[in-house]
Order: structure tokens, then sequence, then C-alpha cells
């Protein structure tokens, strides 16, 4: 027992768990219509980190028997082709952001989540999904747009053409 208590990550989610305790209790003063999505985050995220703070106790026999087996790893160097695919990778990523949230200020949420969800899945998506891609982007478009936008209430974007 005391040899899972060494682990970082174990003392990295039980400080996890006083903060989203200490969200929790935050937002206990708010007004009843302020206080339910706060709280609502706060007891979903003890609950996640709770569920793998108790499977990090659980496995923790099986986690030391897999690890066993590892070699000692030596640095690896990457060639200049896999330094500009990842670069090139990385700037794609900030111009999807950029021209997402530009679409969400001239167009508002919705615009703003398509051309999200369809800038990284036209750019890194395997070209034969294209289909695919386009439909989970428009179905995680409506799935955000009906939690956040009508079971939830949180206001939503609004852009300045409408």
């Amino acid at each position: 027992m005391k040899e899972k208590f060494k682990s970082t990550e174990v003392w990295f989610k039980i400080a996890l768990l006083f903060v989203f305790g200490g969200f929790y209790l935050l937002a206990m003063p708010f007004p009843e219509d302020s206080k339910q999505f706060p709280q609502l985050l706060a007891a979903i995220s003890l609950a996640l980190t709770v569920i793998a703070l108790g499977m990090d106790f659980l496995r923790a026999q099986v986690a030391v028997g897999e690890i066993g087996g590892v070699d000692d790893t030596e640095l690896m160097v990457l060639d200049a082709a896999t330094r500009r695919a990842r670069r090139k990778r990385f700037y794609q990523s900030w111009a999807i952001l950029l021209v997402s949230t530009g679409a969400g200020i001239l167009g508002g949420f919705l615009l703003s989540t398509v051309f999200l969800f369809v800038g990284f899945g036209l750019a890194f998506g395997r070209r034969e999904n294209v289909a695919k891609n386009l439909i989970v982007a428009a179905g995680m478009t409506v799935v955000v747009y009906v939690v956040f936008g009508r079971i939830m209430a949180v206001p939503l974007l609004d852009g300045v053409l409408w």
C-alpha cells in the first residue's frame, strides 16, 4: 500500500480531488441557476478522478509486472522530414483553431464548431474517410449544441452577422 503512494500520478490525482472539491464548494453561494453548471462539472470531474484513483490502487500489482520487462531506451534523434511534418501539423492545427474562432466571431457558435470539426477531420483524417468525417463533424456539432445550448441552457456565442 505504501508503494502506491510513491507514485507522482497518485498524488496528482489526490490533489485534483481537493481542487475539484474546492470548485464544488466555491459554487455553493452562487444563485441557484448559476451554480448548477459549475457544480455539475466539478461533480463529474470528482467522479472520474475517484474512478481513476481507484483503478490505480486496484491495478498496481499488474502494472509493476507489465513495466518490469522494459529495456533501457536510447534517445532518438528525429530526421529533418519528421520535424517538418510535425511542424506542418502544428501550424495546421493553429490555422484551424484561428479560422474556426474567426468563423465563430462572424457566424456564431454553430459555424465555429462546424469549421473546427470539419477542419480537423479534413486535415488529419484519412482521405478515404472524408464522408465519414463530415458526418461525424455534423453529428458532434448537433450533440454539443443540444447538450450545452438546450439541456444545460449555456448561452452560446452569437455571431456578428446573426
